[in-house]
């Protein structure tokens, strides 16, 4: 085995890098002879080091030759980069596949290409086998330098250091200079609504059930403006993803959406209630969370991730998700929250 191993973990979702930094952080662990360099985006930077930097080497760039990068692109698009001696790690291109509906022959001819890349070593990919687990294995299991690392075991790592990375996910996080805590928050639910596919709350089902929340927002996102002209309470958040936390930490609960901010609360809190509507729990939620999970009720679920901004319509045909006028989801958000 190659003793240093230098990934570049930056592409992607934001939720998908903090579950990779969580599992990278629980091989390093089992694996304390090799030493990790995780390329993160430049906004995660502080925070990842203060909570993973003890067994990771955490980077923001690097002038060295990377071994592996993350890719969603499809083969024809890496060709040229391959043919260049880069080498990358796709694990979403079989969770795609599996996940559709009606497959196309494009499909199986994908399947049959990754194979072969992921024979030859230039696209590595999981096996199919664990593409309903806990995505931050997911993640990382297609990797061959790791394949030996058993499900079971990394389970057993995962949940030791939970409890490492949720102390250090209690005091001193890195936070903006601009974050402002409102005074009465500890006694007020706090909403985390957004995300880029059906899982986006809509405003009038904050209206309607949870009028008294604060809905908080990334400070440059347009979509709180709705929620304001809905005269809704709403709170911003700035650079520095330790402001979601320390929002959390204040707030009497928590709701979110499988977005970003959840994968983030996952590791932090236990007051917290997380919505899922696309994906499956096995697969978005961290079997190390103590908190609540409302699963989806919808007849289409789980579904494809496609996001509102390119696919007015979900996979299924609707504008928004099914369950937020599904009358059991509802019920079972709203008795998730303490009174």
């Amino acid at each position: 085995m190659k003793k240093t191993i230098t990934i570049d973990s930056s592409k992607g979702g934001n939720g998908d890098v903090w579950m990779r930094l969580v599992s990278f952080y629980s091989v390093a662990a089992q694996l304390p002879q090799l030493r990790l360099y995780i390329c993160v985006p430049p906004f995660l930077l502080e925070l990842a080091k203060v909570t993973f930097g003890d067994r990771l080497n955490i980077i923001e760039r690097t002038d060295n030759k990377v071994d592996l990068r993350y890719t969603s692109l499809g083969i024809k698009d890496l060709i040229k980069s391959i043919l260049n001696g880069n080498k990358y790690i796709s694990p979403y291109q079989r969770v795609v596949i599996n996940d559709k509906k009606k497959k196309r022959l494009k499909d199986y001819l994908n399947i049959v290409i990754f194979n072969i890349a992921d024979y030859i070593g230039v696209v590595q990919v999981p096996a199919w086998k664990w593409i309903t687990v806990y995505q931050g294995y997911s993640d990382i299991i297609g990797i061959k330098n790791l394949r030996m690392l058993s499900y079971e075991n990394y389970l057993l790592q995962l949940k030791k250091d939970s409890e490492i990375i949720f102390e250090k996910l209690q005091n001193n996080i890195p936070t903006s200079l601009r974050l402002t805590v409102p005074s009465d928050l500890d006694k007020n639910i706090l909403i985390f609504p957004n995300g880029t596919g059906r899982q986006f709350i809509p405003v009038w089902f904050a209206s309607k059930y949870l009028p008294d929340a604060y809905y908080a927002f990334f400070y440059k996102d347009t979509h709180a403006n709705d929620f304001i002209d809905a005269h809704l309470k709403v709170i911003h958040f700035f650079e520095q993803p330790g402001d979601i936390i320390k929002l959390s930490h204040d707030a009497k609960w928590t709701v979110t959406t499988d977005s970003f901010p959840s994968h983030l609360l996952q590791s932090s809190t236990v007051k917290c209630t997380v919505l899922l509507t696309e994906l499956l729990k096995t697969r978005i939620v961290s079997p190390a969370f103590l908190g609540i999970v409302v699963e989806s009720e919808a007849p289409c679920y789980p579904c494809l991730h496609l996001d509102r901004g390119n696919h007015p319509l979900c996979a299924a045909g609707y504008r928004e998700c099914l369950n937020w006028s599904n009358t059991k989801y509802i019920g079972n958000v709203l008795s998730s929250l303490p009174a």
